[in-house]
C-alpha cells in the first residue's frame, strides 16, 4: 500500500500544467534533506519526502531543482534539472526517495557549501534558493571542530550566499535542531526558519517557501470555503488530511459533491497519506468547499485578473518602516475602474516573530496619479525577526490573496535616566563647568507646585526636648540603683563568718 502511495505521489506533477501554475520568476532550488541516523526517530515515516514532492509539483517547467542528502558531507542525488519534460520531472521526484537514514553525522556546513557550489557554478536568470531540512545540530564527531564549522558558516559561507543573492530557507524537524544557527542563516539571506514537528506544519513550511519564491495568486479560504470567479482559468488545491484514511471531497457551487473517483478531463486528483492535490481547469464560478479536510489548505490560481504586491522599507528616526502595495491587473494593466475598486475591500494581516497578529489598515492611495488603483498599508515593526504577511482583496464577485515574508530589524528606543553631576560624561561636565555667562540656570516649576510644610510651633519643640531629658535621667537612675544593689550583694558574700 505504501509503495502504491509513493507511486501516486511521484506522478503528481506529471499531470499538472506546469506552464500555467506559478508563472512568476523562475527559481533554481537545491533541496537538502538530512540523512543522518537520528531521522529514523524524528521522521520515522519519511514525511519529508512527500512534502518535498509537493513543493516540486507546485513549480513550473522553467524551474530547476537539485536534490541533495547530507550527513557527514553533502551528496547530490540530482543536479539542477529543468522540470520541462516528464523524464526530468520524474527523475527529480524519484530522487527524494533515495534519501536514507544511514548517516552518522550532521555536517550542515558541508551541505550548505555544496549547495552554494552547485548554484554559483550554474548561474542563470533564475532566483537561487536553498531549502535545508534537518533535525539536529552541527555534529562532525568532535565538539571543537563542530563549533569551528558553525563559525565558518556564519563568517565565511553566509557572506558568499549574500553576494550571490542566494536565499536560504530552513525547516527544523525538532526543537533539538540548532534553531539559532538555522534562523541566523535563513534570516540573514532573506529567507526564514520554521519548526515542523507534524505533517501540517511541514506542508505549511513548504507551501510558504513556494509562495515566497513564486508569489502565486491565491484564493483566501474561510472554513475551507473559497470563491471562484469567471476570470479563473485554473485552480490547484492542496488539501491537508487529518489521517491517511481521510477522504477528501469537493462541493461545487451547485452543491454537487465529488471525490478522486470523478471522471472528468478538466479535473486531476492525486492522493497521498498526508495531502490531496486537485487541479481544476476553468472551475465553475461561485462558492466551492473542501470537505473533510484538515486546516491550512491552499488554493493557487491562474486567472485573467491577477493580484500584484510590492513592499519597500524606509527608515525614520532609526526606526524601520514598511509600506505594502497591492493592486489588481487585467491583461497586464492596473485596474482603475471605480466600479471595481469602490466595492473592493483590502485587508492586511501580519504575524510577528512572537506570533502576535496585527491588522494595519489598508486603503487606496489618494492624490497621487502614479498610484491610481493601488492599495497601501504602512507598518512599523516592533520586533526583530521574520514577519509573515497576508494581503487580501475581496469583493462580492472575486477574491484574491498574496502571502509573503520579510525580516525586520528593530532597535528599541534607549531609556533615558537622570544623570547625577558626579556621574556626568565628559561632555556633560564641560557644559556644567562652563555655563553661558550671566545666565542663571533655569528652574522649571513642578506641574502642580506643592505648598511648603508649615513649621511646628516652638513650644512643641521645647516639650519634646524636656521629655527626652527626663526619660534619660530616669534611665540613668535605674541603672545606678541596679549597679549599687549588685555591689552590696557581692560585698556581703565576701565578709568572714562570725564564730
Amino acid at each position: 500500500m505504501n509503495n502504491l502511495v509513493l507511486i501516486l505521489i511521484s506522478s503528481i506533477a506529471l499531470f499538472i500544467s506546469h506552464d500555467t501554475l506559478a508563472a512568476k520568476p523562475s527559481v533554481d532550488a537545491v533541496v537538502i534533506m538530512d540523512s543522518s541516523g537520528s531521522m529514523k526517530k524524528s521522521d520515522p515515516d519519511s514525511r519529508r519526502k512527500p512534502a518535498a514532492k509537493l513543493f516540486i509539483s507546485l513549480l513550473n517547467s522553467e524551474d530547476r531543482v537539485s536534490i541533495m542528502s547530507f550527513s557527514d558531507n553533502g551528496y547530490p542525488i540530482t543536479y539542477l534539472n529543468t522540470l520541462d519534460n516528464d523524464k526530468n520531472l520524474q527523475l527529480t521526484l524519484d530522487a527524494t526517495d533515495k534519501v536514507s537514514n544511514k548517516g552518522i553525522y550532521t555536517n550542515i556546513h558541508a551541505a550548505v557549501e555544496r549547495a552554494y557550489k552547485i548554484l554559483s557554478e550554474n548561474k542563470s536568470e533564475r532566483d537561487p534558493v536553498i531549502i535545508l531540512l534537518s533535525d539536529g545540530k552541527m555534529d562532525v564527531g568532535n565538539d571543537e571542530k563542530s563549533q569551528a564549522l558553525s563559525a565558518q558558516l556564519i563568517e565565511e559561507t553566509l557572506p558568499k550566499l549574500n553576494t550571490e543573492k542566494i536565499k536560504l530557507y530552513s525547516i527544523a524537524f525538532t526543537e533539538n535542531a540548532d534553531k539559532e544557527l538555522l534562523t541566523r542563516l535563513s534570516e540573514s539571506t532573506g529567507g526564514f526558519c520554521k519548526v515542523a514537528e507534524n505533517d501540517e506544519a511541514l506542508h505549511l513550511a513548504f507551501t510558504s517557501i513556494f509562495e515566497q519564491s513564486k508569489q502565486p495568486d491565491m484564493l483566501p479560504l474561510t472554513e475551507n470555503t473559497f470563491l471562484a470567479d469567471e476570470s479563473i482559468r485554473e485552480i490547484t488545491i492542496v488539501a491537508n488530511k487529518a489521517s491517511p484514511e481521510s477522504k477528501i471531497y469537493l462541493q461545487t457551487p451547485a452543491n454537487d459533491k465529488f471525490d478522486a473517483s470523478v471522471k472528468d478531463k478538466q479535473i486531476k486528483w492525486f492522493i497521498s497519506d498526508t495531502f490531496d492535490m486537485i487541479t481544476i481547469k476553468k472551475p465553475a464560478p461561485g462558492e466551492w468547499k473542501i470537505l473533510f479536510s484538515d486546516n491550512n489548505n491552499k488554493a493557487y490560481i491562474v486567472a485573467d485578473m491577477a493580484m500584484k504586491t510590492t513592499f519597500e522599507f524606509t527608515s525614520e528616526n532609526d526606526r524601520q518602516k514598511i509600506q505594502m502595495h497591492a493592486w489588481l491587473e487585467k491583461d497586464d494593466v492596473i485596474v482603475t475602474e471605480a466600479t471595481i475598486l469602490d466595492s473592493t475591500q483590502a485587508k492586511t494581516e501580519l504575524s510577528s516573530p512572537s506570533d502576535k497578529i496585527t491588522e494595519p489598515p489598508m486603503g487606496l492611495a489618494l492624490n497621487d496619479e502614479s498610484l491610481a488603483g493601488v492599495f497601501i498599508s504602512n507598518y512599523t515593526p516592533d520586533e526583530n525577526g521574520t514577519y509573515f504577511a497576508t494581503i487580501t482583496l475581496k469583493s462580492q464577485t472575486f477574491e484574491r490573496q498574496k502571502t509573503f515574508s520579510f525580516n525586520a530589524t528593530y532597535t528599541a528606543p534607549a531609556e533615558e535616566f537622570p544623570v547625577a553631576l558626579n556621574q556626568s560624561t565628559e561632555a556633560e561636565k564641560e557644559i556644567i563647568i562652563t555655563p553661558k555667562p550671566n545666565i542663571e540656570p533655569e528652574i522649571k516649576p513642578e506641574t502642580e507646585p506643592t505648598a511648603e510644610p508649615e513649621p511646628e510651633p516652638e513650644e512643641d519643640t521645647l516639650k519634646s526636648i524636656l521629655i527626652f531629658v527626663v526619660i534619660n535621667i530616669i534611665i540613668a537612675i535605674i541603672g545606678l540603683s541596679i549597679f549599687l544593689l549588685i555591689k552590696l550583694k557581692n560585698s556581703k558574700k565576701t565578709e568572714p563568718e562570725t564564730k
